[in-house]
């Protein structure tokens, strides 16, 4: 097993510690829950209690990092209710393969994201559900509307952010701003040219 430095581990001592719903079809819940040391795999059968295994009682795989590189149930386990992407990932722990990124300050994952064009911000929040919340986030959108802002933020705007949202604001602004263009773009044609959004012609 790689060895972590303990900035990595969460306040429960874990590298990795989550819980979430299976894949589809199944609805079984899962615990992953890894140390520097040991590998825990906990699941909650959720069927209708009319079916023979409803009263199945949660189960766990408990292992050595080495144990569980060899335990074919436990990974079996892992495919077909999280997939097989996040059995590699958990093998490559051993490896120190770990989403350094996901474990910096938040403050530190906004200076990094700012610094991105914002066709990229938008792809990078379709990644995972903790960048979903990230790139949504208003504190993200009211540093990047204050950067692209040529107006003042008055105490007014900023009302209207904490109602509505900055990330909204921004892209209704944006909106806004491409209408105006347009409409200086039209008003300084000459009577015979015609517009219709990206098409021009001359009648």
């Amino acid at each position: 097993m790689a060895k972590f430095s303990p900035v990595w581990l969460n306040e429960h001592k874990a590298l990795v510690d989550y819980t979430d719903v299976a894949n589809a079809p199944s609805k079984d819940f899962y615990h992953v829950f890894v140390t520097p040391t040991q590998f825990i795999f906990r699941v909650w059968k959720i069927v209708p209690p009319t079916r023979a295994d409803s009263h199945v009682p949660p189960y766990e795989f408990k292992n050595t990092y080495e144990e569980f590189k060899h335990d074919d149930r436990c990974q079996s386990e892992i495919v077909r209710l999280a997939g097989e992407p996040t059995l590699n990932y958990l093998l490559g722990i051993e490896e120190g393969r770990l989403d350094y990124i996901c474990r910096i300050p938040r403050e530190a994952q906004i200076r990094i994201i700012l610094n991105l064009d914002l066709e990229d911000i938008q792809r990078l929040g379709r990644t995972c559900k903790m960048f979903r919340e990230l790139c949504h986030s208003c504190e993200l959108w009211e540093r990047i509307y204050r950067r692209y802002s040529e107006t003042p933020i008055t105490p007014e705007l900023e009302m209207l952010a904490a109602e509505k949202g900055w990330r909204r604001l921004f892209f209704t602004n944006k909106l806004q701003l491409q209408v105006e263009t347009v409409d200086n773009v039209m008003s300084e044609l000459p009577p015979c040219i015609c517009v219709d959004f990206d098409l021009v012609l001359v009648v």
